[in-house]
């Protein structure tokens, strides 16, 4: 892999937007073995091939042109990307969001109360699940600052969910991904799949040049993102950004999905004299060791009877789902109590979770064109890397005991 030129506002761009499109891989191995169909286990070594996935055209799902061919191409060269860069340097981090800012045990606790069309899936009044939640920046350089501007990640892994899941890596889980912007900065594969190969050209100016391959608006997009700089990931809003089912049969809708602390907090950021290179974990571990954290967690959904409906895509994920079209409801709350997260033993445990979107029950299946190109790379993706790292996953139960380090 090139070496970076961090002086470089163009490279570092750049250097984001490889990262962003698997916002959502952020754990080690970030990606379980995906299933060829909804309905079917992928077993054994050969990767997905995108015709094998399902689209639910009533809910607007489409392929996009040329999409196998280029999720495969994109496969290909995230894969040489990982071994050229951790062959000779094992272990081999994630793709993207290697740096955890914390990772922390949690309570989500279902409204008693809900909308009868939330009434799908996990969210059944009442419910309560444990649950591992990992904040992180969102690039590869698990050296970056906290200072420079990112995208920051929320993962929620509840455990304990009955059901039968989309995967078989796991059966007693529901993840939740989410990054501190409302929309995507992609929607076409092949768009994605000309940045990667400028990206990891060996050729500069190409490198440099990446960023013009999203085109204006996916530009602005990763731009916005890349500028953001928080005080503490504990007192951001996420979004999930790209859509899900929410319920199955006649009566499931298309949903985004969002968290917000329950009160405002100051945001500010240290002053730069006092400003450590890690100063977010810093900041979560300060807080949490006297106060609990506390997050809402809203749906949107689309009802496509409704003419306003047309403009809620699922497939342009660079789209906004407006709120005075498709308001938000708090569904659940997110308690983290307070606690000593910042140990080895639990960093450790943390980073051989596996988070994906399509760890899920079906009636909360990823959907659009961005979460199938997570599942048809993620499954390769976790071969390798499981592979290079030796790891074998194991699904949590949220019982884990930390000993003193």
């Amino acid at each position: 892999m090139p070496p970076l030129i961090h002086h470089s506002i163009s490279t570092r761009l750049a250097v984001l937007l490889s990262s962003l499109i698997f916002v959502t891989a952020c754990s080690i191995p970030e990606e379980s073995l995906l299933s060829n169909t909804v309905h079917s286990a992928h077993s054994g070594s050969e990767p997905t091939l995108a015709s094998d996935i399902e689209y639910d055209i009533e809910l607007g799902e489409s392929p996009w042109p040329g999409e196998e061919a280029a999720t495969q191409a994109i496969r290909k060269n995230i894969e040489q990307a990982i071994k050229s860069r951790y062959m000779d340097n094992l272990p081999a981090l994630r793709h993207v969001h290697t740096k955890a800012h914390g990772c922390v045990l949690a309570d989500f606790q279902v409204n008693k109360a809900l909308r009868d069309e939330h009434q799908r899936g996990i969210f059944h009044p009442g419910a309560r699940y444990k649950a591992w939640i990992r904040f992180s920046n969102g690039s590869s350089d698990p050296t970056a600052e906290d200072k420079e501007g990112d995208g920051r990640g929320m993962a929620i892994k509840l455990m304990g969910v009955p059901g039968e899941k989309l995967l078989t890596d796991e059966n007693h889980t529901q993840d939740f991904l989410m990054i501190n912007h409302p929309v995507f900065f992609i929607n076409d594969p092949q768009k994605y799949l000309s940045f990667i190969q400028a990206r990891n050209s060996s050729s500069l100016l190409a490198r440099l040049s990446a960023p013009l391959s999203l085109g204006v608006e996916g530009s602005i997009i990763a731009a916005k993102i890349s500028g953001k700089k928080t005080g503490n990931p504990l007192y951001l809003r996420y979004w999930s950004m790209v859509p899900y089912q929410l319920g199955s049969g006649a009566n499931r809708r298309a949903m985004k999905y969002s968290a917000k602390p329950c009160t405002q907090m100051d945001n500010t950021l240290p002053s730069a004299k006092s400003q450590d290179p890690n100063y977010l974990r810093a900041a979560m571990q300060q807080h949490l060791s006297t106060d609990d954290a506390c997050f809402e967690f809203m749906l949107q959904t689309r009802d496509s009877s409704t003419p306003a409906s047309a403009a809620l895509s699922v497939e342009m994920s660079t789209s906004e789902w407006e709120e005075n079209v498709a308001p938000f409801f708090k569904v659940a709350t997110i308690t983290i109590p307070k606690q000593d997260f910042d140990k080895p033993a639990q960093h450790k445990f943390c980073e051989n979770l596996s988070y994906t979107p399509w760890h899920s029950l079906s009636e909360h299946r990823p959907l659009g064109g961005v979460n199938r190109i997570r599942k048809v790379v993620y499954s390769s993706i976790a071969n390798l890397r499981r592979s290079m790292n030796a790891i074998t996953p194991a699904e949590p139960t949220g019982i884990e005991f930390f000993k003193p380090d």
